[in-house]
């Protein structure tokens, strides 16, 4: 096995096309394909099998993917290590949350590529369940979640703050009138919500249905502005860490509903493979995190 090769080999499993991993890596793709066929032959299994125009991992093939990544991080570690130049370098994915994107990580950005002028960084916003399986994947490098704190056996976690969790309304509402609503309220209201699969939202859920409450409708949206401006337009009643909608209580665009009941908050973590390389890049990003992000 040559490095060209398993190199090759991780974006075509990547792309699932042997067109585009050409153009990526800047080759004829009758050179893909040869690379391919020889790792192929080397191994004595095929590695990729053809369905109608599109073509898909074998078992083998997926086996194949976990040892090249591994194979390739730690040549780009050996490089490093080697190089005499510990300065923080290179590109990092990240994957993140919408709310910590938006809300919560403008400025920690700036001044990490400030500080790492070298580091080119590519920001993804997605669903925090999604990370982990990317993560495995190594389509991404690090991940900021919201959500319940967690814990896996192959993935690092740690908390970075907790976030408290808050009911809002239009101020032309009149639940923005109540002193201490009551949550039995909610039954004869309209509902604006996170997706489905929004641990917060599940949790939430979860609670009214214990106590017997059933909103009037749920309206699920993927977009937290989205669901801000149809809580201002007075639509219904949100549920939304009050970080990213702190600027518009402030200003009585909305309001923050006190009720009679518990108090809900979600977690932001940090989180990566455990058999991940440490590069300078990532590590600097760790460190900061940790002591910035509160």
């Amino acid at each position: 096995m040559e490095l060209k090769q398993l190199k090759t080999f991780v974006v075509v499993a990547e792309t699932l096309s042997f067109s585009k991993t050409a153009d990526l890596l800047n080759f004829a793709q009758s050179s893909i394909s040869e690379q391919i066929k020889l790792l192929e032959n080397d191994l004595n299994c095929k590695l990729f099998e053809r369905l109608g125009r599109k073509i898909f991992l074998t078992n083998e093939g997926e086996k194949l993917l976990s040892y090249a990544e591994k194979i390739l991080n730690l040549c780009e570690e050996a490089r490093h290590d080697l190089s005499g130049s510990p300065a923080p370098s290179g590109t990092l994915n990240i994957a993140m949350a919408e709310t910590l994107c938006v809300y919560k990580l403008p400025e920690f950005f700036k001044k990490y590529c400030n500080s790492y002028p070298e580091v080119e960084l590519e920001l993804k916003i997605g669903n925090c369940e999604n990370f982990p399986d990317m993560i495995r994947k190594n389509k991404i490098d690090i991940a900021f979640t919201l959500g319940n704190n967690v814990s896996y056996s192959d993935i690092i976690s740690k908390t970075l703050y907790r976030e408290p969790l808050v009911l809002i309304c239009s101020n032309s509402d009149d639940l923005s009138k109540e002193r201490k609503m009551n949550l039995s309220k909610l039954s004869e209201k309209k509902l604006i919500l996170t997706h489905r699969e929004c641990s917060y939202r599940i949790d939430f859920e979860n609670y009214l249905s214990d106590i017997g409450v059933s909103p009037k409708s749920i309206l699920s949206l993927e977009s937290i502005e989205a669901i801000k401006q149809y809580a201002i337009s007075g639509f219904g009643v949100s549920f939304l860490p009050r970080i990213a909608v702190k600027k518009e209580i402030e200003n009585r665009q909305l309001v923050e509903i006190n009720y009679d009941g518990p108090e809900f908050f979600t977690y932001a973590q940090v989180i990566y493979h455990k058999d991940k390389w440490i590069s300078p890049a990532l590590n600097a990003l760790l460190n900061m995190s940790l002591e910035q992000i509160k």
